[in-house]
């Protein structure tokens, strides 16, 4: 498998292939050894192990290693691990990729689990469906959340200028314009921002891929797309690509934290991880809008279990519990996003923090405005999107393609990596 992620990977904990996996049925004395992956913040490293540290006094005898990074390569090193049947046992899995893996066999069908292992009885049926693939639930989903536009208030108030409640994609190039100035750019270079690509296409009621897994838009609405940023780069409101370069890994390095840009394009769910950084006043807006939905409830991420796992029973006991034991569960917040179970959901928002009721909120807020979660994405896709997309518009931005030539460029690279 080639290298999927645009961003690197910070290598911790042992190999997969070092590890002594001893599988058993229930019980909580079982003495497996699990590999659990994820990436994320340092907010998200610390809750997560504070969950596993619960799961472990409920399960003694269950030995896990954690294997956690920025997502900066972490899809490198997963695809690398799965080729040499390596893959963790517990596998934080990205929308994106989940039909990649899935469709390669690489995950394990929870059907059988459903009911007898696996509690989802407090998910709300399309929350639940998000995990499947080919009809079979390979994956559940982890937090709900939605595409939001980050907002440094403090900056914007220091421009003295004031952030509408809605505003049009044109209107947000005039807004990123007013907002730029003594050295810091209204907005982050969403160009190459897969997420931002797709909300403006679904507004134009288009979508990544047909049904069939080809690209559903065309040179023309690319063209359009890098015609957009390339204007706001020239007039100084988008951020240039050295200075978009320094973005690259979580969001410790965003560039509304190191206050080099006022917007920057991200997911809900990471409104903790950027008020954890900075003193400023952080805020959470819609994306611009169009003549359609462009925002959707989206999986924050995924749990998935490796097909190769020697310890099946455990490896899904440690997944139920980080979905809906409310005592394992609730140690993680909502940083990844808004509890997918019910109950959870419900002991969590009264003892929520500032930055989390404001997630809380957002996601309550466009319920009647959001449209349908596209279907799971072919086999390539991430690569398109995630690596070849920001490659192509650095080379835009730094002179050495055309858009014409950029445009060109990414199709060919579309028919090479769609499979």
């Amino acid at each position: 498998m080639s290298a999927l992620s645009r961003r690197g990977f910070l290598q911790v904990g042992a190999a997969a292939a070092t590890l002594a996996l001893a599988g058993c049925a229930g019980g909580g004395s079982s003495g497996a050894s699990l590999q659990f992956a994820w990436w994320g913040s340092t907010a998200r490293h610390t809750a997560t192990q504070k969950a596993i540290d619960a799961f472990k006094k409920k399960r003694p005898g269950v030995q896990i290693k954690t294997q956690f990074s920025g997502w900066d390569g972490y899809w490198e090193k997963l695809a690398t691990q799965t080729a040499g049947g390596n893959a963790p046992d517990v596998i934080q899995m990205d929308y994106s990729y989940l039909g990649e893996y899935a469709r390669r066999g690489s995950l394990l069908d929870l059907g059988s689990y459903l009911g007898k292992g696996l509690d989802l009885s407090g998910f709300d049926p399309d929350v639940a469906n998000a995990g499947k693939i080919d009809g079979k639930q390979y994956a559940v989903n982890f937090g709900i959340n939605s595409a939001a536009l980050i907002v440094n208030k403090s900056l914007a108030a220091e421009r003295g200028v004031e952030i509408p409640d809605t505003f049009t994609w044109p209107e947000y190039g005039e807004l990123a314009k007013k907002l730029a100035g003594k050295g810091v750019f209204g907005t982050e270079d969403g160009a190459q921002d897969g997420g931002a690509l797709e909300n403006w296409l679904l507004e134009r009621g288009k979508m990544f891929f047909t049904a069939d897994g080809r690209l559903a838009y065309d040179e023309n609405d690319l063209k359009e797309w890098f015609t957009f940023w390339d204007g706001l780069r020239k007039a100084g409101a988008a951020t240039p690509p050295d200075v978009q370069a320094t973005a690259l890994g979580d969001v410790q390095n965003s560039l509304v934290a190191t206050r080099k840009a006022v917007m920057d394009f991200a997911w809900s769910n990471q409104l903790t991880a950027y008020t954890s950084l900075t003193k400023d006043e952080i805020g959470i807006h819609t994306f611009p809008t169009g003549d359609k939905p462009g925002q959707y409830y989206k999986p924050s991420m995924l749990l998935t279990v490796s097909s190769a796992t020697k310890a099946k029973d455990d490896a899904v006991a440690l997944v139920n519990a980080l979905l809906v034991d409310v005592a394992v569960a609730g140690q993680l917040g909502s940083e990844r996003g808004i509890p997918p179970a019910n109950p959870v959901r419900a002991a969590l928002r009264p003892k929520a923090s500032p930055s989390e009721q404001l997630v809380f909120d957002y996601i309550d807020a466009i319920k009647d405005t959001i449209g349908p979660l596209p279907p799971p994405q072919p086999l390539g896709a991430g690569e398109l999107h995630n690596k070849v997309l920001m490659n192509i518009n650095q080379q835009i931005g730094f002179g050495k393609f055309t858009i014409d030539q950029g445009v060109s460029q990414f199709f060919e690279e579309a028919r090479r990596v769609l499979k």
